[in-house]
C-alpha cells in the first residue's frame, strides 16, 4: 500500500483527500518509480477545480515528478534499469503519491548533475515554455511579446527562453512588488495589468505597434488587455484559463487580423523522441545559466493541501516542488 492524495469530486482545497493505495506490480513496459520529490503546477489547481477536464473520477492529481525505478516489466525495451532516476510530466494525472507504476513510454533520465528538485521543477514548466516560444508563436530577435504572470514559475522560464532567444519581453504581473522578480527574470520591462494605464504603456514601448504575441495563463481577466495589446496580425496564445475562458469573437480577431491559439503540451510533446530531445535542450540551457531555476518553497508530503491553499490564496511565487522522500 502506498499513500495518495485523490479527489471524488471537483472543488476547493477541501476536496484533497489521503487515501492507501494498493497499486500491484508493473507489467509489460510498465515500471514502478518511487517518487523523491513532485512538481507543484497550476494543472493541479485546474484539474482540482474542474477547469480543466479528467477522465474518471476519484482520481489522483499530480502532473510531473522525479523518482528513483523500484521494478520493471518484463518488455522494458527503452534502456532502464532498476536505480535510474527518472522523470516524466506527460503522463496522465497521478503524480501525488508515495510510489507509482507508470508507462516507460513517459519517463526521462535525469543526469547525475541535475538534481531530483531542479528537475521535478522545470520539466513541465520547461516543456511548456520551449513550445510556447518556439513553435505556438516563434520568437524572433527584436520581436515584442507580452507575458502575463511573468512572476510565477513558468512565466520565469518563458521570459528567459524569450530573452535568449533576442526577443523584447513585457512582463506582465499583478502587483508592484512582484514587478522586480519579473525584470530579473528577462523582461526588459514589467507592467502591472492593474494599471489603467497597461495598454497605453504597451504601445509606448511598442511605438504603436503593439506586441507580436501575448502569453495568458490567466484568461478571463487579462484577455481584454491582452487583444488591446496586440499588433496586427498578432496572436494570443492561451495555456491556462486561471480566471475562466477568454472571451473571443471573429468580429474581435478581424478587426487587426488577430489570431488565437489554445494549447497544450500534451499535443506539442506527445511522443518520446519529442520529449527526450526537449528534456536535453532543458537541461543544456541550465546549465549554461540561460535558465536560472529559483526554487520558492518546498513542501513536505502531508503539506499538499496546505499547499494548494496557498496556490487558492495566491501566496505562491515562482517554482515550487513537494518533498517527498
Amino acid at each position: 500500500m502506498v499513500r495518495a492524495i485523490q479527489i471524488k469530486k471537483t472543488g476547493g482545497p477541501e476536496v484533497l483527500e489521503f487515501v492507501d493505495k494498493n497499486i500491484g506490480e508493473p507489467k509489460g513496459e510498465e515500471v514502478l518509480v518511487r517518487h523523491t520529490t513532485i512538481g507543484l503546477n497550476r494543472y493541479d489547481l485546474e484539474h482540482r477545480k474542474g477547469t480543466r477536464k479528467i477522465k474518471n473520477l476519484p482520481s489522483v492529481l499530480g502532473v510531473e515528478a522525479v523518482g528513483v525505478i523500484e521494478k520493471l516489466g518484463k518488455k522494458i525495451s527503452d534502456g532502464f534499469k532498476v536505480g535510474d532516476r527518472v522523470g516524466y510530466c506527460t503522463a496522465p494525472p497521478g503524480a501525488y503519491c508515495e510510489k507509482r507504476i507508470i508507462h516507460q513510454k513517459y519517463l526521462i533520465k535525469i543526469p547525475d548533475d541535475i538534481s531530483d528538485e531542479v528537475a521535478a521543477a522545470v520539466l513541465f514548466k520547461g516543456m511548456t515554455a520551449h513550445y510556447l516560444v518556439n513553435q505556438s508563436y516563434k520568437v524572433r530577435p527584436g520581436a515584442f511579446v507580452l507575458v502575463h504572470g511573468a512572476n510565477g514559475g513558468l512565466g520565469q522560464i518563458i521570459c528567459q527562453w524569450a530573452k535568449d532567444k533576442k526577443g523584447v519581453v513585457i512582463g506582465s504581473v499583478s502587483s508592484d512588488e512582484k514587478m522586480k522578480i519579473a525584470l530579473q527574470s528577462g523582461c526588459t520591462y514589467a507592467i502591472n495589468y492593474n494599471d489603467k494605464d497597461f495598454v497605453s504603456k504597451v504601445m509606448e514601448i511598442t511605438q504603436n505597434r503593439g506586441v507580436g504575441a501575448v502569453y495568458d495563463p490567466i484568461g478571463y481577466a487579462t484577455s481584454k488587455l491582452s487583444f488591446e495589446s496586440l499588433g496586427r496580425f498578432g496572436i494570443y496564445v492561451s495555456y491556462g484559463q486561471i480566471s475562466g475562458n477568454a472571451p473571443i469573437s471573429f468580429s474581435l480577431l478581424s478587426s487587426r487580423s488577430l489570431f488565437a491559439t489554445g494549447t497544450s503540451i500534451y499535443h506539442y510533446k506527445h511522443d518520446r523522441f519529442t520529449l527526450v530531445l526537449t528534456t536535453m535542450e532543458i537541461f543544456e540551457m541550465i546549465r549554461k545559466k540561460l535558465l536560472t531555476v529559483r526554487i520558492n518553497k518546498k513542501y513536505k508530503f502531508d503539506e499538499i493541501i496546505q499547499a494548494h491553499r496557498d496556490m487558492e490564496n495566491r501566496k505562491t511565487s515562482g517554482l515550487n516542488i513537494i518533498k517527498v522522500s
